[in-house]
């Protein structure tokens, strides 16, 4: 069956008051995260908590590990998310792929460098010299993973039925569940790089649906780009099925 373009239903556009007060906090939590990470050394109870979570990591969280891990390396990661943008195009239409592609393009910031110079642990959460590759403030798999299925879940309740949607919200609390553990108990993070992902990521997550919800209102009836974004349809995904 061939894809169709979606249209999703408008409510407004820009940042509503609360998502902006939610916009601010995690930026606020993201600078904070960010001068304490710049630290010589781990933060308080960093060590303590890397080695804990190392020790008793549940078996399928381990088992996910390794699985996801190579997902999300830098080679691997822009191959995972292509096919996703093509997935979301077939299923939804254009302006969702370029929905997805935006969430990429702020993921995409996390791979250039690293904010701060952090090492990976060791196995007994000590604090060894950084070197490039090895580490790194924030966790990019944690980025990934709450933008990439983030936008997916966002995109996902205003083109499938509610039910679909639940499954794919479920699957994406898990995963980034899943990730943030993982990358500490797998001693390729410190829990600093894992909290300030998620408030960063948090952070680009709401401003990828305000955009995704104001983006339509903004454009003319008569641009050209509306029609190159596949919103001149005004065809809305099943709610129904």
């Amino acid at each position: 069956m061939g894809r169709k373009e979606s249209q999703p239903k408008q409510s407004g556009t820009g940042l509503s008051r609360s998502s902006l007060t939610m916009f601010l906090v995690l930026v606020g939590l993201s600078i904070a995260c960010t001068v304490l990470a710049r630290g010589n050394g781990p933060a308080a109870g960093e060590a303590s908590v890397t080695r804990w979570m190392s020790s008793n990591s549940p078996f399928f969280i381990d088992f996910f590990a390794s699985i996801s891990d190579p997902l999300l390396t830098d080679l691997a990661a822009p191959i995972v998310f292509t096919f996703l943008v093509l997935t979301v195009w077939y299923l939804w239409g254009r302006y969702p792929a370029v929905i997805l592609g935006l969430a990429g393009a702020f993921t995409g910031l996390t791979r250039i460098g690293d904010l701060v110079h952090r090492p990976r642990p060791t196995s007994n959460g000590e604090w060894i010299e950084y070197s490039f590759g090895n580490g790194g403030y924030p966790s990019g798999h944690v980025i990934f993973s709450v933008l990439i299925f983030g936008t997916i879940w966002i995109l996902s309740a205003e083109r499938t039925s509610i039910l679909v949607s639940k499954v794919i919200s479920f699957g994406f609390l898990a995963i980034v569940v899943l990730t943030c553990w993982s990358r500490v108990s797998e001693l390729e993070h410190w829990p600093l790089d894992v909290v300030g992902g998620l408030f960063m990521s948090s952070a680009a997550l709401i401003l990828v649906n305000s955009v995704n919800k104001a983006l339509p209102n903004l454009i003319s009836e008569s641009s050209s780009l509306k029609q190159l974004l596949g919103l001149d349809k005004g065809v809305l995904g099943n709610k129904d099925a």
